[in-house]
């Protein structure tokens, strides 16, 4: 990373950037960010996780895609001569290539503001060369992990600079605080329950925060799902410890929760009947839609489950746990949840409801599917 830098002429330098980590809500985090950011009229880059088919998707500035033409010049920029970097233990992987990338294009374009997704395996990230204005940790995998994940995340602390989590289980907590302690971070403890749920509509949710900073009162988004909650909470007090240093806003803050939008997260597809898409691939996040939902308005129709997951066995767990709130349930490959889509569609009336759950590259699919014309 530090030679692929300096053939770029150390873009990071001078950066305010954001960085993003945890097990679950990343994307939501950095979505609604960016968001309230656009809002505020700050020009915006993002580094996501390149799980596209095309990774270099996951960069984007003022909300658009980088343009392939931009990727590839500074790719070249970055990697010539190839044979330094090709053969032997310094290449570099796809991920340290267009984070390097992406912060060079958003330093020439003048960025105000960089968001980062860190990956789980955060001690190894391309990211951590980074000095941020703010890290911020969503929830860490429950289970026989969490300890190792929690001491994973802690390795992004940095001296001096925050570290918001509402990551408040007994070993994230305490692998954190030895982190920050270690490194002199400051570790900011966020109550994943401060925002709550007031409606779920299939158009929107509204929501409250209990120690409401920005004195918002309820507010709107677009993007659904009770488990967004825990989100929301990071989010607002990560606009708080920026407020001041970036010219943000309380209808920035309220607009730009509301024009988020994040695909294959609760996503409202189809109306009536309706058609709803997540990205849940673990048990926790099963259980999370379920609380969603059972706060959905009622309807009369009939409840249909399709399920696509690359890992057969957490497939069938998933299913398990939902079950009991569908009438029907069918788990398909992956690579069949596109071509199966359109005939469990047909066979819908216009109360019913589907929910389709698949990792995010086969919801792409399905989505483009939708898109086409019967």
């Amino acid at each position: 990373m530090e030679l692929l830098l300096a053939r770029l002429g150390h873009p990071e330098e001078g950066l305010a950037v954001v960085q993003v980590a945890g097990t679950h809500g990343k994307s939501s985090v950095v979505a609604f960010l960016e968001a309230v950011f656009a809002c505020a009229g700050l020009r915006v880059g993002v580094c996501a996780s390149p799980d596209f088919a095309d990774p270099a998707e996951a960069l984007r500035f003022q909300g658009r895609p980088v343009p392939p033409s931009v990727v590839t010049a500074l790719l070249s920029a970055a990697l010539e001569p190839w044979e330094d970097f090709l053969f032997g233990p310094g290449k570099p992987t796809v991920y340290e290539a267009l984070t390097a990338v992406a912060l060079a294009h958003f330093a020439r374009s003048q960025a105000d503001v960089v968001l980062v997704e860190a990956t789980t395996e955060s001690r190894w990230d391309p990211t951590n060369f980074l000095r941020p204005r703010l890290s911020l940790l969503t929830r860490v995998e429950a289970g026989a992990r969490t300890r190792t994940l929690a001491w994973e995340a802690a390795c992004l602390a940095r001296p001096g600079i925050p570290l918001l989590t509402t990551a408040l289980e007994d070993e994230a907590v305490e692998a954190l605080a030895r982190g920050c302690r270690r490194s002199g971070a400051a570790l900011v403890l966020v109550d994943p329950h401060d925002v709550e749920l007031l409606e779920l509509k299939w158009e929107k949710a509204v929501w409250r925060s209990r120690s409401d900073p920005f004195e918002l009162g309820p507010f709107e988004t677009h993007v659904a799902g009770a488990y967004q909650g825990a989100n929301l909470s990071l989010v607002l007090a990560a606009l708080a410890e920026l407020f001041g240093g970036l010219p943000i806003t309380r209808e920035a803050i309220r607009e730009g929760l509301l024009k988020a939008r994040l695909p294959g997260r609760f996503e409202v597809v189809h109306a009536r009947p309706w058609v709803v898409m997540d990205a849940a691939q673990d048990l926790a996040a099963a259980q999370a839609l379920l609380d969603s939902l059972e706060r959905l308005p009622p309807f009369s129709g009939r409840r249909s489950l399709l399920l696509a997951h690359l890992q057969e066995p957490l497939g069938a767990e998933m299913e398990a746990v939902l079950r009991p709130a569908f009438q029907e349930t069918t788990r398909v490959p992956p690579g069949e949840l596109p071509l199966r889509f359109p005939y469990v569609l047909r066979g819908l009336a216009a109360n019913d409801f589907l929910l389709i759950l698949g990792p995010p590259s086969a919801l792409r699919e399905v989505r483009d599917v939708l898109g086409s014309p019967p």
